[in-house]
């Protein structure tokens, strides 16, 4: 776990990204996309407080791991100009 640091940690960043940030990487897309289609398909059919809840639930912690990447590309592209 390379770049999800809690706390926003001042290490350096690695060169590299291993299995594990790939993994998380790909998780965190899927988790996103599963989100939208719980979300849609609650809209054609009813409309509970547990579909709004799991498909919010899963967009909102896709969207906040992936922010993590994001940052760590961001900061990548900087140390690479400088």
């Amino acid at each position: 776990m390379s770049f999800f640091r809690i706390g926003g940690s001042k290490a350096p960043m690695p060169d590299r990204l291993c299995r594990t940030d790939y993994y998380q990487i790909i998780t965190s897309t899927l988790m996103l996309v599963l989100g939208v289609i719980i979300l849609v398909r609650s809209v054609g059919g009813a409309v509970t407080m547990m579909t709004l809840l799991v498909g919010g639930g899963f967009l909102a912690l896709g969207a906040y791991r992936l922010s993590f990447v994001i940052k760590y590309l961001r900061g990548k592209r900087k140390c690479s100009h400088t």
